[in-house]
């Protein structure tokens, strides 16, 4: 190819691009007006984001559905925060899994805070602090997070399920070392702990497990201490500056966590939703089955049931279900219905779509 070849496809690509920026701020000053429109209403809208993203990966030819779905999270991210500034509250410090959340959710362009724990990301929530909140709900292989189901049981009833989605949990482990050999001690939050157990057996035997309040600050604290090293992801790693040793130590070929994205818009209702209810029942024989029993005979398919302990109530609980189905559905309707009857207390905590990660 010659220099002039060379010279001629560049020039195309440049026209290409300036095609390219004139339409990104064509889209802008559409998402700008769309705001006006909304008024003070919420911005964010998962059903209306995951229905675009999805078309636009249908209609790309030649394209990586992944990169098409990125850019466009992005572009999103953006033109919700020309409309209206989004600030969002999720557990830290920075780069920790629910900061991998949040951009993988919400994209780049939000304003996040960072708390320490599930309730203090509701208490944002609850007092407008924060517009939305991220919190981790379940483990594939540690389990359900109970601190953030009873966080949500003490919560504002205002307070509901926006949008749910999950992330791959990859661990890593990083130091400021160079030889794994010379680890003496390695932190992490008490999870990835567990998701690593047996790699940490065969490879780390002598190391003392130090737990931390994150996988961030325990990127943080390897940063400072010499002969340690973090059990955290990718993300926190590359903010405190630490060497990768190792890649993909957690024990489970398939682990992650499911995040719930909380505030107090109501989602609109999707072919793919969820619903997650709250109740207690009378502590009598045969109360937990007269309280499931509807969800049974209208055909919804439970994906989650656990059980908490009811403060002030000595070996006394409240139930967390989650269910296939949307709350405007008939059948949903008329379970939930029966159900009110039946049980002491019941809250609906959010009817809200599946949210697919960028």
């Amino acid at each position: 190819m010659s220099n002039e070849d060379l010279y001629a496809l560049r020039q195309r690509i440049e026209s290409v691009d300036k095609g390219m920026l004139r339409l990104l701020e064509e889209r802008v000053k559409l998402a700008k007006e769309i705001g006006k429109v909304k008024g003070g209403d919420c911005i964010y809208d998962p059903v209306r984001e995951t229905e675009v993203i999805e078309r636009l990966c249908r209609l790309a030819e030649g394209l990586d559905p992944r990169f098409v779905s990125l850019l466009f999270r992005e572009v999103i991210s953006f033109c919700r925060s020309v409309q209206k500034p989004t600030r969002v509250a999720c557990m830290g410090p920075e780069g920790s899994f629910s900061h991998e959340a949040v951009i993988s959710f919400l994209g780049r362009f939000v304003d996040v805070v960072f708390v320490e724990n599930p309730a203090e990301v509701f208490d944002y929530v609850s007092k407008d602090k924060a517009g939305i909140g991220v919190v981790p709900v379940e483990n594939t292989t540690e389990g359900t997070v109970y601190s953030t189901l009873d966080a949500f049981a003490a919560a504002e009833p205002g307070i509901s399920v926006m949008g749910e989605g999950q992330i791959p949990i990859r661990l890593v482990l990083a130091s400021m070392e160079e030889d794994m050999a010379n680890i003496e001690e390695v932190y992490s939050h008490p999870q990835p702990f567990g998701q690593c157990r047996n790699w940490l057996y065969k490879n780390l035997p002598g190391a003392r497990q130090i737990p931390t309040s994150s996988t961030s600050f325990a990127a943080n604290l390897a940063r400072t201490t010499k002969k340690s090293a973090a059990i955290c992801g990718r993300l926190a790693a590359k903010l405190s500056g630490l060497k990768i040793l190792e890649e993909g130590i957690e024990d489970q070929p398939y682990n992650a966590t499911r995040f719930w994205l909380i505030g107090r818009a109501v989602a609109r209702p999707s072919e793919r939703s969820k619903t997650s209810i709250l109740f207690n029942v009378a502590h009598k024989p045969g109360t937990l089955f007269q309280a499931l029993e509807p969800l049974y005979r209208a055909g919804l398919n439970l994906t989650l049931i656990q059980s908490r302990p009811l403060p002030g109530n000595p070996f006394e609980y409240f139930f967390f279900v989650d269910f296939e189905g949307d709350i405007e559905s008939q059948n949903v309707k008329e379970a939930l219905n029966i159900m009110k009857s039946r049980v002491e207390r019941l809250r609906v905590l959010g009817s809200y779509p599946q949210i697919k990660r960028v």
